[in-house]
């Protein structure tokens, strides 16, 4: 099969999104984007003269596929909580499951062959060991639920309608323009603000994979989904070595030159998650990939980002 030339992409408002957005159109792919009228476009706004978007809100999904010869999807779209209440779990369901699978349905009708999903480590069982893509599932949260769930939908289009599936499971993500709830843009702007900050004692060791990794994963992804021998394979996509929230911290500490900002007085919270390690070895063997950054150099980049942006 030769090139996979147009490319229809959800999330690209996102973090992850955004930047693979921006690297597909370096590399001279057709771009289809699904957005919101209502989206928040401000990562991807100097993008959008380059690309094809829909609002997903005001027309039919099949208008995209009637009006495109899309040759493969890419999955990013999501709603995440890390803890849900009453009122997330109908979004939840159609973000997660329900828009998904409208679209397999459609590559169905409109003979689409190629699909990446993106999965979380919060799937599978969290223990003391390497996590392979054999590694039992016993998902963390609601979120991680309806993710599985979602597995079991690929597994029914990947064998009844002979779509090639790869899902790409994301070990702990971060970089520039991520969520500022989340943990590493927190700690970087408390740091700038010399804010003190109350955490836990913070030993908990996770796979902190940089978002430039992560990107290459999906173009890699690419290159390899046609000449699968199986219509469906997983990747875990994570730095191999593990670093403490505490290690995060002392990099800040000597990126900024300030010390004692952080105090460890906070119990650690219920259901911690202590410890994830993740086997990389079959994208390395599959899909070629290699996890390039170490964890000073993505925190650096990271720093530096949030330092400029406080400037201006």
């Amino acid at each position: 099969m030769g090139r996979l030339k147009t490319i229809l992409l959800t999330g690209a408002t996102g973090f992850l999104g955004s930047y693979l957005l921006e690297r597909l159109l370096k590399e001279n792919y057709n771009v289809i984007i699904l957005k919101r009228s209502f989206s928040n476009i401000w990562r991807i706004k100097h993008l959008l003269d380059s690309t094809k978007y829909y609002d997903i809100d005001k027309i039919p999904l099949e208008k995209i596929f009637e009006e495109n010869k899309v040759d493969i999807v890419i999955h990013l779209a999501t709603y995440y909580k890390k803890s849900h209440n009453y009122k997330d779990i109908g979004m939840m369901i159609d973000s997660n499951l329900k828009f998904p699978t409208k679209i397999l349905d459609l590559m169905r009708l409109y003979g689409t062959k190629y699909f990446i999903n993106t999965g979380t480590f919060f799937e599978y069982e969290l223990v003391d060991r390497y996590i392979s893509e054999n590694t039992s599932k016993s998902p963390y949260n609601l979120y991680a639920s309806t993710k599985l769930a979602f597995g079991e939908i690929l597994k029914y289009y990947s064998q009844n309608y002979n779509i090639k599936i790869i899902d790409l499971k994301l070990f702990a993500p971060y970089g520039p323009k991520d969520n500022e709830n989340k943990l590493i843009p927190f700690l970087i702007k408390n740091f700038l603000k010399n804010k003190i900050i109350e955490l836990s004692p913070s030993e908990q060791k996770w796979n902190w994979t940089y978002y430039k990794d992560v990107v290459e994963a999906y173009i890699r992804a690419i290159h390899y989904i046609s000449n699968m021998n199986n219509n469906l394979e997983s990747f875990n996509i994570g730095n191999d070595k593990t670093y403490t929230i505490k290690a995060i911290i002392e990099v800040l500490e000597d990126l900024t030159n300030k010390r004692n900002l952080v105090k460890y007085t906070k119990s650690y919270p219920k259901k911690e998650i202590f410890y994830v390690c993740c086997d990389n070895t079959k994208a390395k063997n599959y899909l070629g990939w290699i996890p390039k950054y170490d964890l000073y150099e993505g925190l650096k980049e990271t720093y530096e980002y949030y330092k400029n942006k406080l400037r201006s």
